[in-house]
């Protein structure tokens, strides 16, 4: 397969988008920032401000763990993060993805929850090194998820 045809790099940002959620499941931050640009932009779900690079989002992933620190539990757990319709097009020597983003899970007492639904956008580029990473990232939550009904 050409490593230029739209398949390609449809292929191409699966793989590092599927990655990158495996190592968030695997709680590995280290293996996640080195799919990103060093100058990232985020616009996270789960908070307001936008996220300028990879110290900022160190900063935010630190406020997150200290506001854990003090239980009581979450209320659920993520087990799989699932790709969804993604389209993935080349503009002007960028790339631009789209897709859903499903979040399974289940609660404190292991009972399945029904799933998180997000859009997400993301902005890529292929570095010095010709790897393609994630340069903004837009997550946008749809539906909570909760118990099911």
């Amino acid at each position: 397969m050409d490593q230029t045809s739209p398949a390609a790099l449809h292929a191409d940002v699966h793989r590092l988008l599927s990655a990158m959620y495996e190592d968030y499941l695997r709680g590995d931050p280290a293996a996640i920032d080195a799919r990103l640009a060093e100058d990232v932009t985020i616009f996270d779900s789960a908070a307001d401000p936008l996220v300028t690079g990879l110290d900022e989002l160190a900063a935010l992933r630190r406020s997150r763990a200290s506001s854990l620190s003090d239980p009581p539990s979450p209320a659920w757990t993520e087990t799989a993060l699932t790709i969804v319709d993604l389209g993935v097009r080349e503009i002007g020597g960028v790339v631009v993805a789209t897709w859903w983003l499903r979040v399974d899970g289940t609660d404190a007492q292991g009972a399945v929850v029904s799933p998180e639904l997000s859009r997400n956008t993301a902005v890529l580029r292929r570095d010095a090194d010709s790897a393609l990473r994630i340069a903004h990232l837009h997550e946008d939550v749809r539906q909570e998820a909760g118990p099911l009904v």
